[in-house]
């Protein structure tokens, strides 16, 4: 009964926090833009697809004859200035009037040219009414040719809407704030957290979402019911699991279990809440889209194309495992995000299973604790997910998965279920995306060598599993799809042979110095500094003992493929994404090294070495959000 009413007052608090935080976050930026470099919601009509100007770098679309922004639940209580940047574009001709329209009622009549003009409307307000609905209607349009059958009316660079006063969030994004931040509130209430961990988790998991909730589009669309449905089925997610774990274990999981349990459901709520705002780009979803789809129909046999210019297999592993989904959503752009669900929420097992690695491994609770934290927050996991690479996300956290099974004592104190499960994790990876294939390939040999080499005669048993289900994994990839795409792999390597042997450049015009001179930035955006900093401390710690253990070996075969992987991007122009792969291992090396500086600080120096800690962390963790932020636009 205790826990039932820490739960429910820490619902309440953060049921109240999610609607004090999207009233205060809209109240804050209030304003609606427009910058035309990405798609537009559904309640954007009459406006065609975003365009870009590759010489200026400039994004800008074209209107039909009649353009309409809906923007339902709107506070009519304040004016509200619309800023226009638009241009006619008809060199040799007379440039069209705009008629701005508010509700359907003419407010203004704006003058094109051939050049960008930046013009200011006022929209009366209306204190009777919520809600508008903007219309763009230009006086002429014209239509370019047969191969462009589109009548086009005006050109838009941006279009802002901004009050004059103080406004008021939409009802149904206050609503749904309100009821998903109490979800997740007494959700890690009702783990046994402290009071103090639930109403911190209440507070920042209810501003992270209100944050989202209230920016650009969502207010304004179906987001809302998005919103709740997700908090709701979040919440009795985490919940069940912790209660099922600890019904089966007999005994209640320690508070960093706790944490690491909280922070997974916090990360996947918040991260669903990002690719499913309306202000998402799509990116690759709808190729993915088009995919599923396909394998729905029977066709698992496809090729795509790298960067570069290279054909390759697309082995359809996603799909056939979002498959089970698919009748709980209509074909079509549903399936974008049912594959953006499914894939996120595979990452997030995948993350939740390093606190069982390092935890049984090191019998370090923190380290584990930390290690789930830290690998949400590295930008390149969440930056594969929002460009839409789905198929690599998915794969790469079935090798998680294989990593846990690798490093998993009893792989020889109970070889056989442990080896069937791995050869099946194996195969599933490598039926899923061709560059995690070739990297988790060579990982799991060189763990196995590793094992053999160094390990003891426990190890060295465990080695010969690891090869064994390499080699089934392998063959049972090779034999139900590689096989047929002979011709393709005979042609592409026919290619990046000359090219490496001639040291051409990629699609991207790019040389081989080019992409040396570009890895640190590439390892400063994709990884972060914190990240790195707490890796080499970590990393520092595990060579310092005097015999490696089988996580320590682990790490290290699957570290040695990532560097291999760098060194043929570097040389060649195959990018295998080894800056992904190499997610599990920073996040396990930089938990380490975070604990350490925490716990028992560095280099003898405890009381220095716990605020840079903290510092550092703190650092991390705004990276990480703000990543997820910037999403957004």
């Amino acid at each position: 009964m205790r826990a039932l009413g820490r739960a429910a007052a820490a619902a309440l608090l953060s049921g109240l926090l999610g609607a004090a935080w999207v009233a205060l976050f809209y109240a804050w930026h209030p304003a609606l833009r427009i910058e035309f470099d990405r798609d537009l919601p559904r309640n954007v009509a009459g406006i065609y697809p975003p365009e870009r100007d590759d010489a200026s770098q400039l994004t800008f679309a074209w209107t039909s004859g009649d353009a309409v922004v809906r923007l339902p639940g709107l506070d009519r209580g304040s004016a509200w200035t619309l800023d226009l940047r638009v241009r006619g574009a008809r060199a040799g001709g007379d440039n069209p009037d705009v008629t701005v329209l508010a509700d359907g009622v003419a407010v203004a009549t704006v003058k094109t040219s051939v050049d960008w003009e930046e013009t200011t409307v006022v929209i009366p307000a209306r204190g009777d009414r919520r809600g508008l609905t903007l219309g763009l209607r230009p006086s002429a349009t014209f239509v370019p040719g047969p191969g462009d059958p589109r009548a086009l009316g005006v050109v838009l660079d941006r279009l802002v809407l901004t009050p004059e006063q103080l406004v008021v969030v939409p009802r149904p994004a206050l609503t749904a704030a309100s009821i998903a931040a109490a979800a997740m509130g007494g959700a890690i209430a009702l783990l046994g957290v402290t009071a103090g961990s639930a109403i911190g988790g209440a507070v920042l998991v209810s501003a992270g979402a209100a944050a989202i909730i209230a920016r650009g589009f969502g207010p304004f669309t179906t987001y809302p019911d998005t919103v709740t449905s997700l908090g709701l089925w979040t919440a009795l997610a985490l919940a069940l699991l912790a209660l099922g774990v600890e019904y089966w274990r007999g005994r209640p999981l320690r508070h960093t279990a706790h944490f690491a349990a909280a922070f997974s459901a916090a990360a996947l709520f918040l991260k669903l809440l990002v690719l499913l705002h309306p202000n998402m780009p799509v990116g690759d979803a709808m190729f993915h889209a088009h995919r599923f789809q396909a394998v729905l129909a029977g066709d698992l046999y496809f090729t795509s194309v790298a960067p570069g210019g290279y054909a390759f297999p697309y082995p359809p592993g996603l799909y056939v495992f979002a498959g089970m989904f698919a009748g709980m959503v209509r074909r079509g752009a549903s399936d974008m995000a049912l594959l953006r669900v499914v894939a996120t929420a595979v990452d997030v097992v995948a993350g939740l299973m390093l606190y069982r690695i390092v935890e049984t491994a090191w019998s370090n609770r923190l380290a584990a604790a930390m290690a789930v934290a830290i690998y949400h927050l590295i930008p390149v996991e969440l930056g594969v997910l929002t460009t839409g690479n789905l198929t690599n996300a998915f794969a790469q956290s079935v090798a998680v998965l294989a990593l846990a099974l690798m490093s998993a004592a009893p792989v020889v104190t109970k070889p056989w279920p442990l080896a069937i499960a791995l050869t099946i994790a194996l195969a599933a990876a490598y039926l899923s995306h061709t560059g995690t294939l070739a990297i988790l390939f060579v990982a799991t040999i060189a763990i196995a060598a590793l094992l053999a080499i160094r390990g003891g005669s426990s190890e060295r048993r465990g080695a010969m599993i690891i090869f064994g289900a390499t080699a089934v994994a392998a063959l049972v990839a090779v034999g139900l799809y590689y096989v047929h795409f002979m011709d393709t792999y005979r042609a592409e390597f026919a290619r990046i042979g000359q090219e490496t042997a001639s040291a051409a450049s990629d699609a991207g015009g790019r040389t081989i110095g080019d992409r040396l001179k570009g890895v640190p930035y590439s390892v400063g955006i994709y990884l972060g500094g914190p990240v790195l900093l707490f890796a080499l401390v970590g990393a520092s710690e595990l060579m310092r003992k005097p015999r490696p253990d089988r996580l320590a070996l682990t790490v290290s075969g699957w570290a040695l493929s990532c560097l291999l992987f760098m060194a043929i991007g570097i040389l060649t122009p195959v990018d295998m994404r080894y800056y992904l792969a190499a997610v599990p291992v920073l996040a396990i090396t930089a938990g380490c090294g975070a604990s350490r500086a925490w716990t028992d600080g560095w280099a003898g120096h405890p009381a220095f070495w716990r605020p840079v800690a903290g510092i550092f962390l703190a650092r991390l963790v705004s990276t990480g959000f703000q990543n997820w932020w910037n999403t957004l636009g």
